[in-house]
């Protein structure tokens, strides 16, 4: 994974999650729950508790979209 897939699925404002090479995963149900620091090898993820978590790149193995209900009501 690269930084500009990342972004481009926060720039889509859908969820998604990211995909670690450890087996864990990473939910980010919208733009606020992800941070990108200006240049950096790794992106911030935030829970619903205010926690959060440095995710190294270099580590990403994939980014998986989540359809939402609303979405899914519209098709």
């Amino acid at each position: 994974m690269n930084r500009e897939q990342v972004e481009s699925a926060a720039a889509r404002g859908e969820p998604f999650t990211l995909l670690m090479a450890d087996g864990k995963e990473y939910r980010v149900p919208h733009r606020d729950y992800i941070s990108f620091a200006p240049k950096a090898p790794y992106v911030i993820v935030y829970d619903e508790a205010g926690h959060f978590t440095v995710l190294p790149l270099l580590t990403m193995t994939g980014l998986q979209a989540t359809v939402s209900d609303a979405s899914a009501a519209k098709k």
